[in-house]
């Protein structure tokens, strides 16, 4: 894996990396990795992936009843708070999306990270985002009060990675729950990009990301890890820069 240069930016100025979670998928459809153990070493490396490459505060939330702080050394106290509920026993056909917003929702009312935070950065808990550090530096230097990326002709939003002011999940992400239906083909990234869209509408200034994700890690849902070579990515990350330049061009 390629050594990440620590961000330079004041702590203080950082959003909050927002991690979910779930151990144990309890046969979730559409979710190919089940294995709670190796779920769980995934979860504890990605964790201790941000603590090491970042600098500002880490909430890791997690729906299947599993208190993992534990694994945590005592000098992270301060850095990282552990929140678990059971929030994993709804009706299956709803999809892991639903308990995804579950979890947002759990954070934003239960966190003291979350209530004392501006920005808060969403991430999948299993994922290691290998330019992290770049992505935040972007958001923190911008303008922007959103930064998602919309895929599909605006009509979903990549859910793995994205950042907003607190309001934008308070406001307009959560009370979208009773949207998703994994089963009839409404999933977590259809209703985060109908959130996206009603915030710009309301006046927050969004933005693209200007790096393409790198993303290293197991997919949940095919069980393929992810190609996080830098051959794979860098051409990629050339388009996206390109596409962020334009972007801002037409404003």
């Amino acid at each position: 894996m390629e050594e990440i240069e620590r961000s330079e930016f004041p702590v203080k100025d950082i959003p909050l990396l927002m991690l979910t979670g779930c151990i144990n998928p309890a046969g979730m459809i559409f979710t190919e990795l089940q294995n709670p153990d190796l779920r769980l070493n995934q979860y504890v490396e990605a964790i201790n992936f941000y603590l090491e490459k970042t600098e500002g505060k880490v909430l890791f939330v997690e729906n299947s009843g599993f208190d993992i702080s534990n694994h945590f050394d005592v000098s992270t106290k301060g850095r990282l708070e552990v929140l678990t509920f059971d929030g994993n026993n709804y009706d299956k056909v709803l999809g892991k999306g639903y308990g995804e917003m579950l979890i947002i929702k759990y954070a934003i009312d239960n966190s003291i990270f979350v209530n004392s935070s501006k920005s808060i950065c969403k991430i999948t808990g299993r994922y290691k985002i290998l330019n992290v550090s770049n992505l935040l530096k972007n958001y923190i230097n911008s303008e922007s009060n959103l930064m998602v990326q919309l895929c599909g002709k605006m009509k979903y939003s990549d859910s793995r990675f994205f950042i907003a002011d607190r309001s934008f999940y308070e406001d307009f992400l959560i009370n979208s729950l009773e949207l998703i239906n994994d089963t009839k083909g409404v999933y977590f990234e259809h209703v985060l990009s109908k959130a996206v869209l009603r915030a710009i509408i309301s006046g927050y200034f969004y933005l693209p990301f200007k790096f393409h994700l790198r993303i290293s890690g197991r997919s949940g849902t095919d069980n393929k890890n992810y190609n996080d070579s830098l051959f794979y990515w860098f051409p990629r990350n050339i388009i996206q820069m390109l596409k962020f330049k334009l972007f801002c061009k037409d404003f």
